[in-house]
């Protein structure tokens, strides 16, 4: 039995302690190590709205391909030269998305809650139909959100926009309607629609869309607070709080005052390479890409997925969260507690099968993350890779899009290369590059930092059937 103790990222900043089975070795050849633990938590259900495409195969075969999901910098409402590169979802899933959400809600949601819907919609029919007979008061809803909300500045600049272009008497004078049209409603000025302008905007719209009315948490701010999520909903299955749980992480950088921040703190590339625009752990690194997307996973106890015939797809082990290399904790410190989380659930840097780093692309991120590696790895020869220069830098789907990748790299057999990484650092770390690695994959850690100060690692290994 271990103890993981996470802290969260969200307004009342509290921490969670939560408890996790160990592995117990098995002889079963072929099979995983391990038994089959009726209380591991297991994802059972995927769904993913990124700059790649709609679900979790169009994620894995652009990674496969090294085939970048990102693209020059466009939006109708933002005119910047500064800004180069950007991971926008596709218009038509866009669409797509804003037509997953009931009409009469629409007003309520912003562009990445109707993404964070579909996914939720797609996550929840791959769970099964026998998912549905589970009361809505025992679905737990657990959403990680960027601080990405409306109002923002754009909706303002929309909303002046069509202000000069109405030709009824009241416009262009009238402060209210201009306010009411940023909201949304510009017929008449309904308060209800601040919930656009709250950071649980997500949670909001998924629990009423899709029908949760059970136990709920909502975390912001960057990846951080997807693992946040993951452990709030391991703990809630634990102890009975539901009987299955939707974890979904949500957000967008493509918001004025967000892309200008970035900017200023020197994060952003600068683009001179047009066909590889964010080039991970490379010497020529420049700066990130920031992207938007939505990742929904269908989080239940594995005896309980197997009683209604359920296909688990990935075992969560557990994550660690902790402050970072920008709050003065060193990579040596932050490798301890990766290595903290592996030994937790019997796993070494030699049984291993995969590491999928953060890779912001950034001199400075690159550059500490390089050391963690090398302080965790140890030239154990672990393979490692990173889906960064592919989708971007997508905030708080980003955890929860590489959990989603694990079920790919179990089957495959494989791990892709970090795309566009031609000179990569010389310190005995083995970074994929070129071709993908064969190789029989069980369990996978993944890295993520965030702009905000906080790191982390979530483990998870291959699952183990009845």
């Amino acid at each position: 039995m271990s103890t993981d103790i996470v802290s969260s990222t969200d307004s009342a900043s509290r921490t969670d302690t939560v408890s996790s089975t160990g592995i117990v070795p098995d002889t079963v050849p072929g099979a995983a190590p391990g038994a089959f633990d009726p209380d591991a938590i297991v994802v059972t259900g995927i769904g993913a709205v990124l700059p790649t495409g709609r679900g979790p195969e169009a994620l894995w075969t652009a990674w496969r391909e090294a085939r970048t999901a990102l693209s020059p910098y466009q939006d109708p409402y933002v005119r910047t030269s500064r800004i180069t590169h950007f991971g926008h979802v596709p218009a038509e899933l866009q669409r797509l998305s804003r037509d997953s959400v009931p009409h009469k809600l629409r007003k309520f949601g912003t562009a990445f809650t109707f993404n964070a819907v579909l996914a939720a919609e797609d996550a929840m029919r791959q769970a099964g139909e026998s998912w549905q007979a589970v009361p809505e008061e025992r679905r737990g809803l657990y959403v990680a959100q960027d601080d990405s909300t409306e109002l923002s500045v754009a909706a303002f600049h929309k909303a002046l926009d069509q202000a000069r272009t109405d030709p009824s008497p009241q416009v262009g004078a009238d402060l209210t309607r201009v306010v009411a049209e940023a909201f949304g409603n510009a017929a008449t000025f309904n308060p209800f629609t601040v919930i656009r302008a709250l950071n649980n905007n997500t949670l909001a719209l998924v629990s009423i869309a899709r029908r949760f009315r059970g136990d709920c948490a909502a975390f912001v701010q960057d990846a951080g607070a997807a693992l946040g999520a993951l452990q709030r909903a391991a703990f809630s299955l634990r102890h009975g709080d539901c009987d299955t749980a939707l974890v979904v992480g949500a957000g967008s950088y493509n918001e004025p005052l967000k892309l200008a921040a970035q900017y200023r703190a020197g994060h952003l590339t600068a683009g001179a390479d047009g066909a590889a625009p964010l080039r991970s752990f490379d010497a020529g690194r420049d700066g990130t890409v920031l992207a938007e997307g939505a990742v929904a996973l269908v989080l239940e106890r594995a005896g309980d997925a197997a009683a209604r015939g359920a296909r688990p797809l990935v075992t969560v082990l557990g994550a660690a969260l902790r402050p970072a290399v920008d709050s003065g904790v060193g990579p040596a410190t932050l490798a301890e507690s990766a290595r903290g989380l592996m030994a937790a659930h019997g796993v070494t840097p030699d049984t291993l099968g995969a590491v999928l780093a953060d890779g912001k692309g950034t001199v400075h991120h690159d550059a500490a993350e390089a050391e963690l590696l090398r302080a965790l790895l140890k030239d154990s020869g672990v393979p490692v890779s990173s889906v960064r220069p592919v989708t971007g830098t997508l905030g708080a789907a980003g955890p929860l899009a590489e959990l989603a990748l694990a079920p790919s790299l179990f089957a495959a057999g494989e791990l892709p290369p970090i795309a566009h990484l031609a000179a990569p650092p010389d310190d005995g770390t083995d970074f994929v590059t070129g071709t993908a690695r064969k190789r029989r994959i069980d369990t996978v850690l993944s890295l993520h930092s965030s702009f905000n100060g906080f790191a982390g690692a979530l483990l998870a290994e291959r699952p183990h059937l009845v």
